[in-house]
């Protein structure tokens, strides 16, 4: 009876020894099949996206010193944007060829209404839809790659200097709110890029700590509700109570 009990006891080592293998070749495959880092970044930056909304915050010792939030849509174009930044505070909504804009910090509360060949903001536009992942790709080794359900999440944590000048360097990151390059020292920084397997991005999200003349600073930008805001128009009352400056100029 004891003999056939070891053995029976030797059989199921030998079972659970077999369980654990496939398990772990299982694992080991599965490890294997993730993309790299780079075919994700080159393939998520081809992409171009129909909507989008967007947010930055600088915060200095822990107080918002800058912010600023985008949202866009491209059938049709329209653009809102909401701005607080050092040197620049004003509403602003763009439809075509017409800018609706609404300085803050003034006596006037008015929304004024300008006609432009080109904007500025459509080429930001284009930088934060195509090129905002390019800065990163020569950088690709410095990431991660991990499952996240069905999808994958791309992921850096620390305090490369390149990839520090990467996000400086990015305009879809650094547009609408400056950063002082000069004397800044990198502390940490963190990005996670959450792609679906076809290499859609979902959301971006970076956080960067940095010393500004002996003060920590940290920017925090987000990009999420790709693809998912269905209808973006400008206020009736915007444009019914705006001052057209090209009328202004013609009298």
């Amino acid at each position: 009876m004891k003999f056939m009990n070891k053995k029976l006891i030797l059989g199921l080592v030998a079972l659970l020894a077999l369980f654990l293998s496939a398990c772990s070749q299982k694992s080991a495959k599965s490890g294997d099949n993730l993309p790299s880092a780079k075919t994700i970044l080159t393939k998520a930056q081809k992409a171009n996206y129909n909507s989008m909304h967007a947010t930055w915050d600088e915060k200095s010792n822990g107080k918002t010193s800058q912010k600023a939030a985008v949202e866009y849509t491209t059938k049709p174009t329209i653009i809102y944007a909401n701005v607080s930044a050092t040197s620049n505070y004003y509403k602003m909504w763009i439809e075509g060829k017409n800018s609706y804009i609404q300085m803050k910090g003034t006596n006037s509360s008015h929304w004024f209404k300008t006609t432009t060949k080109a904007s500025t903001y459509s080429s930001f536009i284009q930088s934060l839809n195509g090129n905002l992942l390019t800065p990163f790709i020569p950088l690709h080794k410095q990431f991660k790659v991990k499952k996240n359900d069905n999808n994958y999440a791309l992921i850096y944590k620390g305090n490369n200097k390149r990839v520090w000048n990467a996000i400086v360097s990015d305009a879809a990151v650094t547009t609408l709110i400056g950063i002082d390059i000069d004397d800044v020292r990198p502390i940490n920084t963190e990005i996670q890029v959450d792609v679906d397997k076809n290499y859609n991005v979902n959301d971006v999200k970076i956080v960067s700590s940095y010393k500004d003349d002996g003060q920590k600073k940290t920017l925090t930008m987000n990009v999420d509700q790709i693809d998912q805001i269905k209808k973006l128009s400008v206020p009736s009352a915007v444009k019914k109570n705006s001052v057209d400056l090209g009328k202004l100029d013609k009298k």
